[in-house]
């Protein structure tokens, strides 16, 4: 009886042993650091006050990139124009409707844009971009895409598409990127949201830009006057 009981509690003990050491391994496994690709996404529209034909002066008569591409952590150092593609096509008086902030014509344009990168925690300095911007009378579509991985910044795409609504102009903003975080598996949902926080602080200076940028022209009364008959 007493070796019976000896035996069981020698057992249970090897089972308490093999659980406890079973336990340290699970724990070990969710506290050792890994290289995760965390994704952030985020989405902003918001209206401008003011009508589609004169927002539109205002990209075409200025340099928007620096509203579109840069917030908190990027700075555009460079640029350069690989193409221009304008189509007069649709519009029987381009010089006058042009002067009048009606034109039709269809403007597209390819950028390469040198970006640089203010943020240590992304190891990088530079992010280099590709912009493929297409100015249409009744829309507009902007898309900037990464040409290459950027220190944790594996991906990023943003997108401007500006529309006509009701005498002013809806704006919707996207955002798509990759972050590579080195991280215990048990902190990645916190890492993740970080990096969507991120993602969602960069739409909402986006905004704050974009609206800078058309307060300043309407303050400054750069845009051209429509002219009367």
């Amino acid at each position: 009886m007493i070796n019976k009981k000896r035996n069981a509690m020698i057992h249970t003990g090897w089972w308490l042993g093999l659980a406890c050491v079973g336990g340290l391994s699970f724990g070990a496994w969710g506290l050792s650091k890994s290289d995760c690709a965390v994704k952030g996404i985020a989405e902003r529209s918001f209206t401008i006050d003011v009508d589609f034909n004169t927002f539109r002066q205002i990209l075409v008569r200025t340099d928007a990139t620096t509203a579109i591409v840069e917030h908190g952590g990027m700075k555009v150092i460079d640029e350069s124009t690989d193409s221009v593609d304008i189509d007069l096509s649709n519009d029987s008086r381009p010089l006058r409707n042009l002067l009048k902030g009606k034109s039709k014509a269809n403007v597209s344009a390819t950028k390469h844009l040198t970006v640089q990168l203010n943020d240590p925690q992304l190891n990088a300095t530079e992010l280099k971009l590709s912009q493929d911007c297409k100015i249409q009378p009744d829309k507009i579509h902007i898309v900037s895409i990464a040409d290459q991985p950027a220190g944790e910044l594996k991906t990023y795409r943003t997108s401007f598409d500006a529309v006509k609504v009701n005498g002013r102009t809806e704006i919707r903003l996207s955002l798509d990127m990759t972050v590579d975080v080195c991280i215990s598996r048990l902190f990645l949902p916190q890492a993740e949201a970080r990096v969507k926080q991120a993602a969602e602080k960069t739409m909402e200076e986006q905004e704050s830009a974009i609206r800078s940028l058309v307060s300043k022209f309407e303050r400054d009364a750069i845009i051209v006057p429509v002219f009367k008959r």
